[in-house]
């Protein structure tokens, strides 16, 4: 449980050099989600959750820095909010799970994903 005004909670995730496009699968990870995107920067992708019993919503930023780590962070919504009952690190977590996912599939050439394979 994070405190802070407004609490939120950060990680940094190394996808590795298979990934040929980090924002294809950042956008297609908020999408699975179903996060709201934003704000789209070249340094940074911003999305936002939606508001639940435990909090406001939360914004989440993943940060592209020169370095190959790609910088992940959820902080609540409301700026007065200090507690953010396990929210945020739970964010940051359910993203990097479902990141995973999207770096390991290979992009068709139109960017979408590859179709599904089919079972003879």
């Amino acid at each position: 449980m994070a405190f802070g005004f407004p609490a939120s909670h950060t990680e940094r995730s190394s996808p590795g050099t298979a990934t040929p496009d980090l924002r294809r699968a950042v956008r297609e990870t908020f999408a699975a989600l179903s996060w709201s995107v934003r704000e789209e920067t070249p340094d940074g992708i911003v999305a936002s959750t939606s508001a639940d019993l435990r909090s406001w919503g939360e914004k989440v930023f993943v940060d592209f820095p020169p370095d190959d780590p790609i910088s992940v962070t959820s902080k609540c919504a409301l700026p007065t909010q200090c507690l953010d009952w396990g929210k945020n690190k739970a964010n940051v977590r359910k993203f990097l799970a479902e990141f995973d996912k999207h770096v390991q599939q290979p992009a068709t050439a139109d960017g979408g994903p590859p179709p599904p394979e089919r079972l003879p």
